[in-house]
């Protein structure tokens, strides 16, 4: 319950705090009032997608979606991903499925396009932690950022990653670069920066 206790508080952030974080007011558009109305996915909806995809999901991610299956227009992740300021909205694990059907559903490694990657830029974009490529069937997006950013989980990690952890697809220019070791992780930063932004005072 921890987790969902501060996904509670950051939901408080954002409906407080949107013009800061450079949304529309999810109050006044209705975002939060549809995502309140939002309920979690059953055990038997996540044991048939983690059948769909042969993996086991992390236990911090099924707490998640145990509590809400997706966010619609709800901006519920605010993020900072190397250095750049994105707020992510949950994908329901339909979505998911939906997009896997033409996202990260084949294996390409960077060095197949060489029309946009120089073995310098390769060499630059080397993360131990994440594998070279830029599609991996193994990668399961599960939030957005306009329709061209997601929040992936890696189940294909390098030698000093870890099964599981949160990898971000960034375009324009295209690169994957590493997030959090975990969705926990990721939650406790996303709070952590809210607060270090909006808490000064208190």
């Amino acid at each position: 319950m921890e987790m969902i206790n501060k996904i509670k508080e950051i939901e408080q952030y954002v409906c407080s705090n949107f013009e800061e974080l450079d949304l529309d007011d999810p109050i006044e558009e209705g975002y939060f009032e549809e995502y309140e109305d939002i309920s979690g996915a059953c055990q038997n909806e996540i044991t048939l997608f983690e059948g769909k995809f042969d993996i086991v999901l992390p236990a911090d991610f099924k707490e998640l979606y145990k509590y809400k299956n997706g966010s619609k227009f709800f901006s519920v992740l605010p993020s900072v991903i190397d250095e750049r300021e994105m707020a992510f909205c949950l994908m329901s694990l339909q979505e998911i499925e939906n997009s896997k059907k033409y996202f990260q559903n084949r294996n390409a490694l960077l060095s197949e396009f060489p029309e946009h990657f120089t073995a310098q830029d390769i060499e630059k974009l080397k993360d131990s932690r994440i594998k070279p490529y830029l599609f991996n069937k193994r990668w399961i997006p599960f939030a957005q950022y306009c329709d061209s950013c997601y929040l992936m989980l890696d189940f294909n990690p390098d030698k000093d990653g870890k099964l599981g952890q949160v990898i971000c697809y960034i375009h324009d220019p295209d690169e994957v670069v590493y997030a959090a070791e975990s969705v926990k992780k990721l939650i406790d930063d996303e709070l952590n920066l809210l607060k270090d932004m909006f808490d000064k005072q208190g």
